[in-house]
């Protein structure tokens, strides 16, 4: 039978972009550094984000308001260490970068490859993760060549 450890080998094996996945609600704003995301429509424009329970943003992504996929350009290789960061949390991962917003209030990074601001549409209940849908509202983009994940780093 397959491990958790052997899943996680195979899956190290491919490369993924990155992005950080941001939120604001309540005035407070949170995120957390990912690769599991992906388009799922054109009309409308749609994605799926994948979200761990544990992560210190998921209670603020699954209120179900806006959210950003930031997908990191190859420069922001500390962005992507910050919001992975267990000891940053919160307003403190923000602290690199400027920040603004599109249309839904969502924080978006400055310089990405391409950020999107989407609206929650569907929360899923996994055992381990929320998978999470939301439709694309707004995106802004760069000419930059984005960051992507192998082998459980960012290739630089």
């Amino acid at each position: 039978m397959l491990t958790a450890d052997d899943f996680k080998l195979g899956m190290r094996k491919l490369a993924l972009p990155v992005a950080v996945i941001s939120v604001k609600s309540d005035e407070q704003r949170n995120g957390l550094t990912a690769s599991s995301f992906c388009s799922v429509s054109v009309d409308p424009p749609r994605f799926l984000i994948c979200v761990g329970k544990t992560a210190s943003a998921h209670p603020q992504i699954s209120i179900g308001e806006g959210i950003a996929v930031n997908v990191l350009s190859e420069t922001q290789h500390e962005q992507a260490m910050q919001f992975a960061s267990k000891t940053h949390k919160g307003e403190r991962r923000f602290s690199l970068g400027e920040w603004n917003t599109l249309h839904t209030g969502a924080p978006i990074l400055d310089d990405t490859t391409i950020s999107f601001d989407c609206i929650v549409d569907n929360i899923i209940d996994d055992v381990t993760h929320s998978i999470i849908t939301a439709t694309v509202v707004a995106q802004k983009h760069t000419d930059n060549m984005c960051l992507l994940y192998r082998d459980g780093k960012p290739m630089i």
